[in-house]
């Protein structure tokens, strides 16, 4: 990727920012791929692969701004995958009172990271998944399929597949119940 393209993914997005000061990864990402913009492909986020080329060609290009507007002391930019947000600088706070260290910066500053293979995306994601998930919920889990220490992954899918239809709401089964088998499933799918 050029540093001309990544200057003008850099300037859409402060564009963005400054009329959302206050968003979300996935409102800025939605923005990008929408119609009018067109930044990213529609189908930005349907693979492992694509999904962390994208989240971090935005993220590389939010770190990007928040060092321009820093050194320009025009405002801080406080940057999660869950919140982005744009705060102006007070009245006799410097930028560089908000400098250190920041390893996510670093990380994602660094351009060789985009060529992270599938494989090491894969590995992220499964690592991402199992610190999310409880390790004392497989159990419980498991129970909730009707199942033992012993179902193999055919075993819970063929399990949950059955239960989901005998409780799926549209077939007169309890929403509730489907909701914790659906949750259920999903755990022990990432846990595979």
């Amino acid at each position: 990727m050029s540093d001309t393209d990544l200057s003008l993914l850099q300037d859409m997005i402060a564009a963005y920012l400054n009329q959302h000061p206050g968003c979300s990864e996935h409102d800025l990402i939605s923005w990008l791929k929408a119609p009018e913009q067109a930044y990213f492909d529609a189908n930005a986020l349907s693979d492992s692969q694509m999904l962390f080329r994208t989240h971090f060609l935005v993220m590389h290009c939010l770190y990007r701004l928040r060092e321009q507007w820093l050194g320009d002391e025009h405002c801080w930019l406080e940057i999660s995958p869950l919140s982005i947000n744009k705060l102006l600088l007070t009245d006799g706070a410097s930028g560089s009172a908000m400098t250190g260290t920041d390893s996510l910066a670093a990380y994602y500053l660094n351009l060789e990271e985009l060529s992270t293979s599938q494989e090491d995306v894969d590995v992220m994601l499964q690592n991402f998944w199992q610190k999310l998930l409880l390790p004392q919920s497989q159990p419980d889990d498991l129970a909730t399929l009707e199942l033992d220490e012993s179902a193999d992954e055919k075993t819970i899918r063929t399990q949950y597949r059955r239960l989901a239809m005998t409780h799926h709401p549209d077939k007169g089964g309890d929403s509730e119940r489907f909701q914790r088998i659906t949750a259920a499933y999903q755990r022990l799918r990432h846990r595979a």
